[in-house]
């Protein structure tokens, strides 16, 4: 189990489930940054280049629909994308002329946290970026 020191987060209507297709992850995208940019502006950006990053991970590697769940909290914005595969990301070093490779070390660096939570029934990957 895991337990949250911070204390409650928000969860309004900030949920999209979607199927596993390629197509899906611009909608993934537009969704978590219409969702941060009710709550804050300056990290937008890094939001919607980190949840482009986990949601394709969850679409080539997971298994079944996306689930995706945009959360607030005193300044703070925590995305979680969760799927049907218990397989959780590796961080690994892409070579200089590799095409694919760099998109947990993205989150590593520009997310202020972020981890991976195992179900019997799937998993989800979350990260936070502070506004």
């Amino acid at each position: 189990m895991v337990v949250d020191v911070r204390g409650e987060w928000s969860q309004g209507p900030s949920r999209l489930t979607v199927p596993s297709l390629p197509a899906s992850v611009s909608r993934i995208r537009r969704f978590a940054l219409e969702a941060c940019r009710e709550v804050a502006g300056d990290p937008c950006d890094t939001v919607e280049l980190l949840v482009s990053e986990v949601a394709t991970n969850a679409l080539v590697h997971g298994a079944g629909d996306v689930r995706v769940d945009v959360k607030t909290q005193a300044g703070v914005i925590r995305i979680e994308v969760s799927d049907d595969s218990t397989a959780v990301p590796v961080r690994r070093e892409a070579g200089l002329d590799g095409e694919s490779g760099r998109g947990m070390a993205l989150v590593e660096l520009l997310s202020s946290d972020w981890g991976t939570v195992t179900r019997p029934d799937g998993k989800t990957v979350w990260f936070e970026v502070r506004g």
